[in-house]
């Protein structure tokens, strides 16, 4: 009797391991539905491999970024805070974990989260994200000093710092920063069609004489 009850068992878990899919299969359809914008679809899929495989990390992050589309925010925080600890210099899922926090409402653990990165990674990228989300949390004074460091950091490699300080400059009704800001990102690259965009916004003709050097 226990013989043919080992046999059953044996059988029945065969049968299981037999009907699931393969996970690459999974990963296929799950990718298809999330670029093409089924998000609940995904979810689900992503979600099989999460079960199977916790530290599956594309997985776990693309699961978060489903979740957050249908406003599930506390199951893609998980979800997140998984990839994140098997990725924390992903700089893309530590942009997707601090957004399930914010539509939590959770602002003093964002804040703190995003402070700590900042001052761990030492990176422009994570001072621009603590700086957007220190303005929506109104606090604009954070923001500022995020910005400047931000610049300091980046020193005159990129546009982003310079066009994220017109962008906080500007919602501040700050225009005389707004355009000295532009000027700045345009002497860093003047073929940067949002560049030109922002400063013919402003009644200016990019050209040779409107470039600054970058800097505070």
């Amino acid at each position: 009797m226990r013989r043919v009850l080992v046999q059953v068992i044996l059988l029945s878990v065969a049968v299981l391991t037999a009907c699931q899919r393969p996970v690459h299969t999974i990963r296929q359809s799950a990718d298809f539905s999330f670029e093409h914008g089924d998000y609940d679809t995904a979810a689900t899929e992503y979600a099989q491999i999460a079960d199977r495989y916790p530290g599956d990390w594309r997985a776990q992050y693309r699961l978060g970024l489903c979740l957050l589309e249908i406003d599930e925010s506390a199951r893609a925080r998980d979800a997140l805070e998984v990839a994140y600890s098997h990725r924390p210099q992903d700089s893309g899922i530590a942009e997707a974990l601090a957004e399930a926090m914010f539509q939590q409402g959770d602002e003093s653990r964002l804040f703190a989260f995003l402070r700590q990165r900042a001052e761990s990674t030492q990176s422009p990228g994570a001072y621009l994200l603590l700086a957007r989300y220190a303005l929506e949390l109104g606090d604009p004074d954070s923001a500022q000093v995020a910005l400047e460091t931000a610049i300091v950091l980046d020193d005159g490699q990129t546009v982003e710092p310079y066009l994220a300080a017109a962008s906080f400059a500007e919602r501040l009704g700050d225009l005389e920063t707004t355009l000295r800001r532009l000027r700045q990102a345009y002497g860093i690259d003047h073929a940067d069609a949002r560049v030109i965009q922002r400063l013919k916004d402003l009644g200016e003709i990019p050209g040779p004489t409107i470039a600054l050097p970058p800097g505070h």
